[in-house]
């Protein structure tokens, strides 16, 4: 078990899909054209950005994913050279690119569809909650560039914390709590 865990908060109801999260992080991890390390849904639709309802009843609920850093990473258990690994420090689950050998056994095993192989760069990739700027004491990206301030980030091993007293305030939830995976992003 790790010394602390970070976690995320995603709240629907604020998200206007505008994928600034989506976008900004690919920018900054200099993904390759087709690497996205995380994706939006819209709730209840097969394609994106479509309302369900009736005209004037309307609405449209967007969910941005990103790897949900687990208590029990599926990603870390299957991964046959070690290169996915959970931090002890602070619960990030992160590859080490010069052990992957790109053969996407995490990508299979996450239920969650996080971790993306690179097929031009040889190995998996995924969202580590933006590591290097917590470590300077800055957010994630994602969450201080959302326009709708849709994201909260924090220690959610932590009872005290702003982002634990948010997630029990609105009752979040994970998602997929059935794959026994015990995820630390939390959806309301």
């Amino acid at each position: 078990m790790a010394e602390k865990q970070y976690g995320m908060l995603v709240r629907t109801n604020r998200c206007v899909g505008c994928q600034t999260c989506i976008v900004g992080c690919h920018l900054l991890h200099e993904c390759p054209t087709d690497v996205y390390l995380g994706y939006l849904e819209t709730v209840g639709q097969e394609e994106n950005y479509l309302v369900t309802g009736t005209y004037p009843k309307v609405s449209v609920t967007f969910r941005p994913h990103l790897c949900n850093h687990c208590e029990n990473p599926a990603c870390v258990a299957n991964c046959p050279t070690g290169a996915m690994h959970k931090r002890e420090e602070d619960g990030i689950v992160e590859s080490d690119h010069s052990v992957c050998i790109g053969c996407g056994t995490c990508a299979q095993s996450c239920p969650y569809g996080a971790p993306v192989v690179a097929d031009d760069l040889g190995y998996a990739m995924k969202c580590d909650f933006c590591r290097p700027r917590v470590e300077r004491g800055e957010e994630p990206l994602c969450v201080c560039s959302c326009p709708a301030e849709a994201r909260v980030f924090g220690e959610i091993s932590d009872p005290n914390s702003e982002i634990s007293k948010l997630i029990a305030e609105l009752f979040a939830e994970p998602l997929l709590p059935e794959e026994g995976t015990e995820p630390s992003v939390r959806y309301c």
